[in-house]
């Protein structure tokens, strides 16, 4: 019985340290539309690749992800964005296989409570509906289970219907908080999740 309790500990110790390898992992995947796209951590080289990303986000999709109209990042806000405290934050960055230009972000910022973060995610306009914010999606929520987070959120424009039916479908419950804004939640203790 002691060998039986030993292989489970050595089983549940690899299993963790799967899991923060496969936090780490780059995701190479095809998505709709044929693109060959390759999903990793920011790094902070890839400041390098938003000035070209934000130029090809329609002004819409950037008012739905910042809440503002804005035609392009400060210099600021790009560091930010790719200088991470990796205790705090974390950002999946998707990448075209063949140029390596950027196509998409994920974000994920813990809550002071350390058991819920909120995400945020943009996407290149034209790949809108090809999978991609899907593929983003699931990586954030998957490194969230492996962090051992139990909920993730996140606010949207009420307006934003592709964004609240993609979160529906992924299984987030969604709530009014006014001013046009609806907060989508994903409890990730529930079984299924």
């Amino acid at each position: 019985m002691g060998k039986l309790v030993s292989r489970r500990s050595k089983r549940s110790s690899r299993s963790r340290t799967q899991r923060k390898v496969s936090a780490a992992a780059e995701l190479r995947q095809k998505i709709r539309g044929g693109e060959s796209v390759v999903v990793r951590r920011v790094r902070p080289a890839d400041i390098a690749l938003y000035p070209d990303f934000i130029r090809n986000v329609s002004a819409d999709d950037l008012r739905m992800r910042f809440f503002a109209q804005i035609a392009e990042l400060t210099a600021e806000e790009m560091k930010r964005l790719s200088h991470l405290d990796y205790n705090q934050e974390m950002a999946f960055i998707a990448l075209d296989a063949k140029s390596g230009l950027m196509l998409g972000l994920v974000r994920l910022k813990d809550e002071l409570d350390h058991e819920t973060a909120e995400f945020a995610v943009l996407v290149r306009s034209r790949l809108k509906g090809h999978g991609l914010g899907w593929l983003l999606m699931h990586r954030i929520i998957d490194y969230a289970k492996e962090k051992g987070l139990r909920r993730v959120y996140g606010d949207v424009l009420t307006e934003n219907k592709a964004m609240l039916d993609m979160c529906g479908e992924i299984g987030f419950w969604a709530e009014d908080i006014g001013s046009g804004f609806t907060r989508v939640v994903l409890d990730l203790n529930k079984p299924g999740r």
